[in-house]
């Protein structure tokens, strides 16, 4: 038998470095067609490398993949970077550009992130947190202590209104036009407290999307982000706690629930975190008094 023409696989080259991709489907939903076309959202690896001088000679060094959605690959790396303590929240790299070695299978799924002269990366810690390794000895509390030990000190923090922040996730989802064609994206956005969305990025990934507001923020020397509120669509992780501190971000709003680390690192970090906000309310894991509860 001949194979269905619709199940036949796309030329994996016709998806790369778009957000989004057209994929064959059969339904099984009253009043729509059984079989049509849907918007996928594409999922490639981002390889980030760095580069800088040391000792007369340029080096270059793999620090992270991660598996993204193409689009702000340059906000990606750069947040991506500054949450890992590896540029601080005011230090500018001297360039990002995809990479321009011809050989490269995909050339567009490399980012180089090149340092000023004179800046060497302190990337020690990346294998010692287990990026790219499967070293053991590592805990929750050595996280935690590496993050509290990089969150920015803190103007005074502003006073949140708890029922303005419940609004945050609906004014999040307004704005998701990828979750809008794909409804598979996460997303994470940045708001003035009481204010008006300043902006948001979108990714397969929950950790990627908070890597590119962040990145989007360093850009726009937002950074550190201390009096402005971070909502993202998905649950409350350690890996968000981290980013959002790091940043320096006076809370981070969650639709899901929180784990046990993201609630202690929070609390650490002097952050406010919040879970299941949305209409009904919202609950405060940390920082209640800034929300004069």
């Amino acid at each position: 038998m001949a194979p269905d023409s619709q199940d036949q696989p796309t030329p994996r080259n016709a998806a790369v470095h778009r957000p989004t991709q057209k994929l064959s489907v059969k339904r099984t939903r009253p009043g729509r067609s059984p079989r049509g076309l849907d918007e996928i959202a594409v999922e490639e690896p981002l390889e980030i490398r760095l580069r800088w001088s040391e000792d007369g000679e340029s080096r270059d060094q793999k620090v992270g993949t991660t598996m993204r959605t193409p689009g702000d690959d340059f906000d990606l790396a750069l947040g991506f970077l500054t949450a890992e303590g590896i540029l601080g929240l005011s230090e500018k790299p001297a360039g990002i550009s995809h990479c321009t070695d011809g050989q490269a299978e995909e050339p567009l799924n490399v980012v180089t992130v090149t340092l000023r002269e004179g800046s060497i990366p302190a990337i020690e810690h990346l294998q010692t947190l287990g990026h790219g390794t499967s070293a053991c000895g590592i805990c929750g509390r050595t996280r935690l202590d590496d993050v509290v030990q990089r969150v920015p000190e803190r103007a005074e923090s502003p006073t949140l209104d708890p029922g303005w922040l419940a609004t945050l996730p609906n004014l999040l989802r307004a704005s998701q036009s990828l979750f809008e064609s794909t409804g598979g994206v996460h997303a994470a956005g940045a708001w003035p407290a009481g204010g008006e969305l300043i902006t948001l990025r979108e990714d397969v990934g929950r950790h990627n999307a908070l890597d590119k507001l962040v990145g989007a923020l360093a850009t726009r020397e937002m950074l550190p982000a201390d009096q402005l509120v971070c909502t993202v669509s998905g649950r409350a992780s350690f890996e968000l706690v981290q980013k959002a501190a790091v940043a320096g971000f006076a809370a981070l709003i969650a639709v899901g629930a929180p784990s046990n680390l993201a609630v202690e690192t929070a609390r650490e970090a002097g952050m406010v975190l919040c879970g299941f906000a949305g209409e009904s309310g919202l609950n405060c894991y940390a920082g209640s008094k800034s929300l004069g509860l």
